[in-house]
């Protein structure tokens, strides 16, 4: 390996791919895609962290990894696709002459860790076994926590209140709807969002490709 130290797993690798794929596992069979295994690499790192096991196919039987192509498209994914660059671990699995490599990708200390797309810099988060956009409101909730803004206050304004009264009516609302109940222009609406998610007043899901909010 060119620039990753690599150290012999002591994780059971069978026990690991048992587990199937989840919010803080994914399978590879082997890397093809710098910028691809970039958007996973951004969404462990912008959510709780997570393992990849490189030469395991989707149904979790073990192919081993072929060639140290996968090694250096994964360097280039974590620092030339993304932004800040994204910290790894390699470790090594010999399985019946077959290689397995586990990558620990921690969650960052300084997000949102951003892909470098064609269409401009996207963040992801990790749903499930699924890589999501993080959209406008989580990018300024981890603005506000780096910049460790405002405490919560003692009351509500009038227009937090509305939002609060229109989830308890209504379950679920997008940004677009929740700055029009608050009648507020959509950038200040993130930033009041994003502070009532902090505040954990209120939570979010992403369903079928939506940003949606929720009382926590």
């Amino acid at each position: 390996m060119k620039d990753f130290d690599q150290y012999q797993s002591f994780n059971n690798i069978h026990e690991l791919i048992s587990e199937g794929e989840h919010e803080n596992q994914d399978f590879k069979y082997k890397i093809s895609d710098a910028r691809k295994i970039a958007r996973t690499l951004s969404a462990f790192s912008n959510t709780t962290g997570g393992r990849l096991l490189i030469g395991v196919r989707d149904n979790g039987v073990i192919g081993g990894v072929k060639d140290e192509d996968d090694i250096y498209l994964l360097e280039s994914a974590a620092r030339v696709f993304t932004e800040p660059e994204v910290q790894l671990e390699v470790f090594a699995h010999d399985v019946d002459g077959k290689r397995v490599w586990e990558i620990e990708i921690p969650e960052g200390k300084h997000k949102p860790y951003r892909v470098d797309e064609k269409e401009g810099k996207l963040a992801y988060v990790r749903i499930h076994d699924e890589n999501k956009v993080a959209g406008a409101v989580l990018a300024e909730v981890w603005k506000q926590e780096l910049s460790d803004q405002s405490k919560r206050p003692v009351a509500f304004s009038e227009k937090e209140q509305r939002l609060i009264q229109y989830l308890k009516d209504y379950d679920t609302v997008t940004t677009s709807k929740a700055a029009k109940v608050m009648q507020m222009p959509r950038q200040k609406a993130i930033s009041t969002l994003a502070r009532l998610i902090r505040w954990e007043v209120i939570d979010w899901e992403i369903t079928d490709g939506t940003f949606l909010l929720r009382l926590d």
